[in-house]
């Protein structure tokens, strides 16, 4: 029997309601997913993001599928706070750790960033007990400027490393 491969795609509006529901089944899975009010966010309103992130070169959501299934997303938000800087995001469904679609999705993320989008520098925050994400992050060329506290899902403030590319 062949396995099914894992395939990377844009995010588009016809995606809203499995993107929600996959964001809905993973916010359990780690402390780092921090999506405030992602209970309350209706299709409607999530296909209305897809759609305005769709035709921005500085804003990218990119998901790994397995079928139709969705198994992790990637996001490259621009910070309004710091013009030219986007703060990348990822998440991977906890059965799909560690093999792989961290390094593919961060690698087609640094692609488009290189490519395609008007970015200067890319940004991410790692809380400091994820090892293995730390040394992902390491391995494509982040480089480690800061550490500082941040909240958790859980509630607490923990440990993080601030890291940035290039």
């Amino acid at each position: 029997m062949a396995e099914a491969e894992i395939t990377m795609r844009l995010a588009q509006r016809a995606d809203a309601a499995a993107l929600l529901a996959f964001l809905q089944g993973v916010a359990p899975e780690s402390d780092a997913i921090l999506l405030p009010g992602l209970d309350h966010v209706t299709v409607a309103e999530e296909a209305v993001r897809l759609s305005a992130v769709a035709d921005r070169d500085d804003c990218l959501i990119l998901l790994a599928c397995l079928g139709p299934e969705i198994v992790g997303v990637l996001t490259i938000m621009n910070l309004a706070t710091t013009p030219g800087v986007g703060e990348m995001g990822l998440v991977i469904a906890k059965r799909y750790w560690h093999q792989g679609i961290g390094r593919l999705l961060m690698e087609e993320g640094q692609y488009w960033f290189e490519n395609y989008s008007t970015l200067d520098q890319l940004m991410l925050t790692v809380f400091d007990h994820n090892i293995w994400g730390k040394k992902l992050y390491q391995d494509i060329g982040f480089q480690t400027v800061g550490t500082l506290l941040e909240p958790a899902a859980d509630g607490q403030v923990k440990p993080a490393t601030k890291m940035v590319y290039p």
